[in-house]
């Protein structure tokens, strides 16, 4: 819906001649301001409100839960510098106990009528404290230096995990409902594993200090840690509603954050800017990206008022009962049940204490909300783990011939099938072209002819291997793919074209495939030719035409020099002579070779050997171009007489 605060932006500007402070565009011109982007808030998020919804109880349940993940985590990527934070953060609660000790040992012996005589008798004590002091500075210094050591090892270990698993995931892993959600919340969970890191490590040294204060106080006088722990509840209490608040803003905005992100990135990046500008675009779309922005920014307004009063009001309590412990302190001194110096003791105690309780409340409340990403992140990474395409052991090898034998796919989610069951034959030598209307079910063919998923019904055969129990790596090894939509990828140009491939024949091979696509005198001319990173938005990197693009995605094919070579509209985007190009090399290498080709540009089906028509994921008609076009009622026949036409 329309926010009421855009409408407002612009009339107060217009009615106030401030439009210099305003830059919606149509607030400039006076022109028809266009509608604002809905209010955007995703409804389907797992841990929707989790804050909100969350005990005190669920709290302190869900942050060991944390703790032992991310010690996990730590563990597997670096366990010395694990071991070593943990030691440090033990040594630096022994420090705090040791310095606390030693100041209630020395400070009785300086509180007497001779400075001098009580410096002499106490400088022992204080020399320990003092080494117990910086002992415990030193400890949590490493720590944070073995901390910055592991952060980015953990960051890199969780990423590597994601971006694996989603490489390895069986294709219709893509097609299940809400894949797409629960992998974009998992890539937060892998971000914050680096921030929970942090919090585990502030928040067990709170706890291990706490301990240490504690067991001091408690040592002192017992009454002592309860009047403490009543003087940092409230504050405490404070920091948990407070972090609910700061999440509410977090969880109403996120939705329209990630789609402003998304939208920032379109907006400033080259690949749109042509259309952006020759379909004046340009207006729209920054008042759009403003008002989104202007959505999120006042809802964290607005959530600044009740943060302010809750802070101050466990400001306020905490304060006093601490005053209540200052008195308790003057009335144990004065009723003669404790010293002067140990009271003084006490206040030292009481405020190591103090911070570590706040510290503990604070990083516990984070720990909680980064808990909650962090689970995500793991309960992908184990439903990925079920989706990766391990099929079976079976070794694929070169196909002679492909089989389908009432091979049928259904995508998840689909009461209809993609592709009805399909019984067909391809053989070595052959050029088969696949024609169809759009959503024929061409794309699904290609997809089971290749191994890159397998039917839902029926099977795929490569001579006498069933896909379903091959080893799918084996099966991808002797595969050449020209997807309708290649990648651009930002490597070197070699790269571009091997891909990684063994490069026993060193530079001849790449070269060659180049020849055969007509690419040899454009990578020549590239100001480093083969190293020429093809990567425009790269200092020092430059960019292909569409149509070379798709020349160098056919090279990448060719060079494989697969046994089965699929190539899906590979010169779309080319001219005459490219095309003539590829089709003629097509035909050449074909007798080594099962090549299948599926193509819009009725013209070039003419080369090929038999023609399938698919027509709502079935076969309608097979044979060759010629039989099919003279064949009355033909779907080739039609769909060829209205290309002509045009």
């Amino acid at each position: 819906m329309t926010s009421p605060h855009n409408r407002n932006t612009a009339a107060d500007a217009e009615t106030h001649g401030h439009d210099e402070k305003v830059s919606l565009p149509a607030a400039r011109t006076g022109a028809p301001q266009p509608s604002a982007p809905p209010e955007l808030d995703y409804q389907g998020r797992k841990h929707r409100r989790a804050m909100d919804n969350a005990t005190l109880w669920d709290m302190a349940r869900k942050i060991p839960a944390a703790l032992i993940q991310t010690g996990r985590l730590a563990w597997t990527v670096d366990r010395r510098m694990t071991l070593t934070i943990v030691v440090c953060q033990l040594l630096s609660g022994i420090g705090t106990a040791v310095m606390l000790s030693a100041v209630a040992k020395a400070l009785p012996q300086l509180m007497v009528d001779d400075p001098r005589e009580g410096l002499t008798h106490a400088w022992p004590a204080l020399t320990v404290a003092v080494v117990a002091m910086a002992t415990g500075a030193a400890m949590w210094i490493l720590a944070d230096w073995a901390t910055r050591r592991l952060n980015p090892k953990i960051a890199s270990a969780a990423d590597l995990q994601l971006v694996d698993l989603h490489m390895r995931a069986e294709l219709a892993a893509y097609d299940a409902p809400g894949f797409g959600d629960r992998s974009q919340a998992a890539g937060i969970g892998a971000q914050r594993a680096v921030d929970i890191a942090d919090d585990a490590k502030t928040l067990t040294n709170g706890l291990v200090q706490l301990a240490s204060a504690a067991a001091v106080l408690t040592s002192l006088h017992p009454v002592l840690l309860g009047v403490l722990l009543l003087s940092v509840v409230p504050r405490g209490l404070g920091g948990v509603i407070a972090a609910r608040v700061d999440y509410r803003v977090h969880d109403q905005t996120v939705s329209a954050r990630n789609v402003r992100g998304m939208m920032r990135w379109w907006l400033c990046t080259a690949e749109l800017a042509d259309e952006l500008r020759a379909n004046t675009m340009r207006r729209y779309l920054h008042f759009w990206y403003q008002s989104m922005s202007e959505q999120v920014s006042s809802r964290e307004v607005a959530g600044a008022r009740p943060y302010l009063w809750i802070t101050l009001l466990a400001a306020s309590l905490g304060g006093l009962f601490t005053l209540g412990m200052w008195a308790s302190l003057a009335g144990l001194v004065l009723a003669g049940a404790m010293t002067t110096a140990l009271a003084g003791t006490a206040v030292v105690a009481s405020q190591t204490a103090g911070r570590a309780l706040n510290s503990i409340i604070r990083y516990s409340t984070v720990m909680f909300h980064h808990g909650l990403y962090l689970s995500d992140y793991y309960d992908f990474i184990t439903e990925v783990r079920t989706m990766t395409a391990a099929r079976g052991t079976a070794q694929a090898t070169p196909p002679r011939q492909i089989r389908l034998e009432g091979a049928s796919y259904t995508y998840p989610s689909k009461d209809s099938a993609a592709v009805r069951p399909i019984t067909l034959t391809l053989n070595r030598g052959e050029v088969v072209a696949l024609v169809g209307e759009n959503g024929a079910g061409k794309s699904t063919l290609i997809r089971m002819l290749t191994g890159l998923t397998v039917p839902t019904d029926g099977t795929v055969l490569w001579d006498d291997t069933d896909l379903a129990a091959a080893d799918a790596e084996t099966v991808w090894r002797h595969v050449g793919l020209v997807p309708q939509k290649n990648g651009h990828w930002p490597l070197a140009a070699r790269e571009n074209i091997t891909l990684g491939q063994p490069r026993e024949h060193g530079d001849e091979r790449i070269w060659d495939a180049a020849e055969r696509v007509g690419m040899t005198k454009a990578l020549r001319e590239l100001p480093q030719q083969l190293e020429t990173l093809l990567a425009r938005s790269v200092w020092g990197g430059h960019e292909l035409s569409g149509g070379q693009w798709q020349r160098l995605a056919c090279a990448r094919a060719m060079y494989r020099q697969p046994a089965v070579l699929v190539l899906d509209e590979p010169t779309s985007e080319m001219d005459a002579r490219g095309e003539h190009q590829i089709f003629r090399e097509l035909r050449a290498m074909a007798p080594d070779r099962i090549t299948v080709v599926v193509t819009h540009r009725l013209d070039n089906v003419r080369m090929a050997d038999r023609v399938i028509v698919l027509d709502q994921g079935a076969i309608r008609e097979q044979g060759s171009f010629d039989e099919l076009v003279a064949t009355e009622g033909s779907l080739l026949g039609e769909l060829y007489a209205l290309a002509q036409d045009r």
